[in-house]
């Protein structure tokens, strides 16, 4: 590692000046210098910042900031009394798996477990109208959170809404109102620092709930065993579904080609139409215009297939050693229904939402709503629920472990989960196939930066629309034979 205490993990990223670098001595052992700072820039300068606001929120004096990149800086490095609760709450520096699994379910789990622990699993759909069809999936995140706030249960959530000068960027508030959860509507995939808000949790009385990517959860339930305020204060969290964040430059080069538009939109909206839809624009006038190819005609390319591509060319490095993909922290998880129908009049296009159920008080609040008919619910199998996202979760599960492994040979830091060392399973030559070629569709998350942005360019050219027209066949006829087949089973033997 470094001497240079740089918030850039990558020296192939970006060449400005690193805010630790310019107010901190660039030698790591200047005992002058607050321990805990030096720490802080150590987790930073080993790529293993989950950029997820942790170390900002818990801060008792506010020493900490945010960059435009979403790294922690200093705010005001006066202030650091030296308490290390910054260091102590990185989940992405370390988190015990078998410690936190132990405290919230009663028993240690595997870590290369891919759905986690849950009591029930569902799928569902808010029954507002407007909630269906403006959210992601099927709304019901948004309709738990508004719920919860007209009956009291929470007077405020912790949610991603559009920053008002960079309109595809997400900024974490805490929404007090029907209004402003109702901003936080559609998915925002770019790195936002949600954890920040602990500092308004602890500065504020009140219940609140968390929405959060796994890396927050993990956050979280560090946080809260060093803060009774926050322990208190959060009174559920539901985790969101999650391949890999997506770094702010791979959204910039997308921004920058979409010429006067960009400057005209006066709204992002990540994804219309369902499962799994496509990214637009917003103008004053109500009208829309495509993010992606805006002037061709016909086939528009899916938010999921862009995504896929950004996931490979711009996945943070922290994400790339995290097993978590289905949030197996939180309360309650939800996410897109990546699965067949598991009956007949199941049309995944009308707006659904995937949900695992992990703690008692979340499945008692669901079926409240349903009896209050809010939400329409259809409970799936476990091992229906086992197949839905199973070659994302699994595909995350195994390049963790493999890049870890990598890192390790090559004296790079680590995160460190129940043990420092973590050592790859066994894995059947079948998976070691799976998880090889994975690990080779994500070689350009290694190289950089400028190498990068010529292939996302690439993509957004003739070149790349044609290979996604004929991946798109290829994926329309995957999802065709995989229901088609689902059908026949559940026709023959029944769900199982």
């Amino acid at each position: 590692m470094s001497n240079l205490l740089r918030i850039i993990p990558n020296e192939n990223s970006l060449k400005q000046a690193s805010p630790f670098k310019e107010q901190l001595s660039n030698n790591l052992q200047d005992v002058s210098q607050p321990r805990a700072l030096r720490s802080l820039a150590q987790i930073i300068d080993g790529g293993l910042c989950h950029r997820c606001g942790s170390c900002v929120g818990i801060c008792p004096t506010g020493v900490l900031t945010t960059d435009d990149r979403s790294y922690p800086t200093i705010k005001n490095l006066a202030a650091c009394t030296d308490c290390d609760l910054c260091v102590k709450v990185c989940p992405g520096d370390e988190f015990d798996f078998k410690f936190h699994h132990q405290q919230k379910f009663g028993e240690q789990g595997d870590l290369t477990s891919t759905h986690g622990q849950f009591i029930h699993s569902l799928i569902a759909h808010s029954n507002d109208p407007y909630l269906r069809e403006h959210s992601t999936s099927g709304g019901l995140v948004t309709e738990i959170l508004l719920a919860a706030l007209e009956k009291g249960k929470i007077d405020g959530a912790v949610v991603i809404v559009s920053d008002e000068k960079e309109i595809w960027k997400g900024k974490p508030i805490i929404a007090r109102t029907r209004d402003e959860i109702l901003k936080s509507l559609k998915s925002k995939y770019a790195i936002a620092p949600t954890n920040s808000a602990f500092a308004e949790i602890k500065a504020v009385e009140g219940k609140y709930a968390l929405v959060g990517l796994p890396c927050q959860i993990h956050g979280f339930l560090k946080a809260a065993e060093l803060d009774t305020k926050l322990k208190e204060r959060v009174v559920f969290t539901i985790g969101i579904f999650c391949h890999a964040a997506v770094e702010l430059e791979g959204y910039n080069i997308i921004w920058n080609s979409l010429g006067e538009d960009k400057n005209r939109a006066k709204k992002f909206i990540s994804r219309v139409g369902k499962h799994p839809g496509t990214p637009h624009l917003e103008f004053e006038d109500g009208s829309l215009s495509p993010v992606y190819y805006p002037n061709k005609k016909g086939f528009r390319p899916s938010s999921m297939e862009i995504i896929n591509i950004l996931y490979r060319l711009y996945s943070p490095e922290r994400c790339l050693t995290c097993f978590d993909a289905l949030a197996q922290f939180a309360d309650i998880s939800i996410g897109d229904p990546w699965m067949s129908p598991p009956e007949d009049q199941v049309d995944f296009h009308d707006g659904w939402s995937f949900a695992l159920v992990r703690q008692p008080a979340l499945l008692e609040f669901v079926n409240e709503l349903v009896a209050e008919n809010r939400i329409t619910s259809l409970s799936v199998t476990k091992k229906e629920a086992l197949k839905c996202n199973k070659m994302m979760s699994t595909e995350k599960v195994w390049r963790s472990f493999r890049v870890i492994e990598t890192r390790r040979r090559q004296g790079k830091s680590v995160p460190k989960y129940s043990d420092y060392e973590i050592k790859m399973p066994n894995l059947g030559f079948k998976q070691f196939l799976k998880t090889e070629i994975n690990m080779f569709t994500h070689i350009f998350c290694f190289l950089p930066f400028k190498v990068r942005a010529v292939v996302l360019r690439f993509f957004l050219g003739n070149g790349g629309y044609s290979l996604l027209w004929l991946n798109s066949k290829r994926r329309k006829f995957r999802q065709w034979s995989q229901d088609k087949i689902a059908m026949i089973k559940r026709k023959v033997f029944g769900r199982m």
